[in-house]
């Protein structure tokens, strides 16, 4: 038995055009790539300007799983969206907030990073009932994912 190399992929759906109609976005369309069976990384970096008017910048390489959905609800929410719900994206924003704990220079709480992930979904025009049940999601199990990052996991 060979052991075969995976090569990356890119994901397709990210190369649709994406809602952005007061252009807060920076870097669209996302450019991904598959890289272990779970995880991918962002090829170029990207921006969003929040509704506070600060500007979050997820950094080319990053690494992330998108919606850490469990197994078994996979089926009715696909970890990078469906092409038509784009929690996917907001994902990668939530997943980056929780490894660095910052917007720009200023550290938030892990509630501030659960709330820009709600606010990112709503603003891509993710259904009321899909971003409310992701959030609370987020905001009864984020205690986990949120306690085991290590103090060399953040970025001074």
């Amino acid at each position: 038995m060979s052991d075969k190399i995976k090569k990356p992929i890119r994901i397709k759906d990210w190369t649709k055009p994406i809602p952005d109609p007061e252009g807060r976005f920076v870097g669209l369309p996302m450019a991904v790539e598959f890289i272990d069976g779970v995880n991918w990384r962002l090829n170029h970096a990207m921006s969003y300007h929040t509704e506070a008017s600060e500007t979050s910048t997820v950094k080319a390489g990053f690494v992330f799983d998108f919606a850490s959905v469990p197994r078994w609800l996979a089926w009715l929410y696909p970890a990078a969206g469906d092409g038509e719900s784009l929690y996917g994206l907001a994902s990668l924003w939530h997943d980056w907030l929780y490894c660095h704990r910052k917007i720009g220079d200023r550290p938030i709480t892990r509630k501030e990073a659960d709330d820009l992930f709600y606010e990112i979904m709503r603003y891509l025009g993710v259904s009321w009932w899909t971003a409310s049940r992701m959030y609370r999601a987020v905001r009864v199990f984020g205690w986990l994912p949120w306690g085991q990052r290590r103090p060399e996991d953040i970025t001074p």
